[in-house]
């Protein structure tokens, strides 16, 4: 028996989302203690059926949009929601769920079996180049949702900004209490196939993580991408992710992608 359950978070409506996570499923097959499971995620037309209310802001603060006043996408809402969902399921229930993207694609099958036998000495657990495969401790996503949902703080970003910016809230109060804080393994800046890790008790610490200056290492799972086939629909004026080739070389690219559409 498995020691953890994976919801790979796709579309079943949706052909592309669908041949992603076929790839990406088959990728896990040599990965001990996981059982990965395809889950359909929410999309706008039942995004409102979710068992509870994300306080979203209107418009995004994300870095990339600095530019731009960027409403926030009702695909983008769903994105969250659907890993939401799974961050209050480990919140309510205790279980350490791995939640991963339709394009999650392990790499190197050896360091991701390491990485997952050190699951429980994290905090937060990202082990891809953006939010392709994360879990949190139960604490932490306890914590997560007294901030969302008991106190309403708005969010305005994706996953990835969001649970960056959770962790040193959560550090800031931890450091001012006596117990100790788990580790956070986080992708760095500038999506390098590189991987940071380390105590997050201040934003100081969290600039090491991201920087590479604490627990450098290589991310062992990355998203796998065939060329102009994307599922999320962003600001017009941005359109669809544009991808350049220093972005290429952090992902599995895909020489086919078998969908019917």
């Amino acid at each position: 028996m498995a020691k953890y359950k994976a919801k790979m978070i796709c579309d079943f409506n949706n052909p592309i989302s669908m041949a992603y996570a076929n790839v990406a499923k088959k990728s896990w097959d040599g990965v001990e203690d996981v059982e990965v499971e395809l889950w359909q995620c929410y999309t706008p037309e039942t995004e409102y059926d979710a068992p509870f209310s994300v306080p979203w802001g209107e418009y995004s603060s994300a870095s990339k949009y600095k530019k731009i006043k960027h409403k926030i996408t009702p695909t983008e809402r769903c994105c969250l929601t659907s890993m939401f969902h799974w961050w209050k399921h480990i919140a309510d229930t205790g279980e350490r769920i791995i939640i991963l993207e339709h394009d999650a694609y392990v790499r190197d099958v050896k360091k991701t079996n390491m990485m997952i036998d050190q699951i429980n000495s994290h905090e937060l657990w990202c082990i891809g180049i953006a939010a392709e495969c994360i879990t949190m401790s139960p604490r932490l996503a306890r914590f997560a949702m007294d901030k969302w949902l008991d106190k309403m703080q708005i969010i305005d970003a994706g996953p990835l900004a969001e649970l960056w910016t959770l962790i040193h809230d959560w550090g800031n109060m931890m450091g001012k209490s006596d117990l100790p804080v788990k580790l956070t393994t986080w992708p760095t800046a500038g999506m390098r196939n590189l991987l940071g890790a380390g105590q997050v008790y201040s934003t100081e610490d969290g600039k090491k993580i991201l920087t590479g200056k604490r627990g450098l290492q290589r991310a062992p799972v990355t998203q796998c991408y065939f060329p102009g086939k994307n599922t999320i629909i962003h600001n017009k004026q941005k359109g669809r992710i544009l991808y350049n080739d220093a972005t290429f070389k952090q992902m599995e690219i895909l020489e086919d992608l078998n969908y019917d559409g």
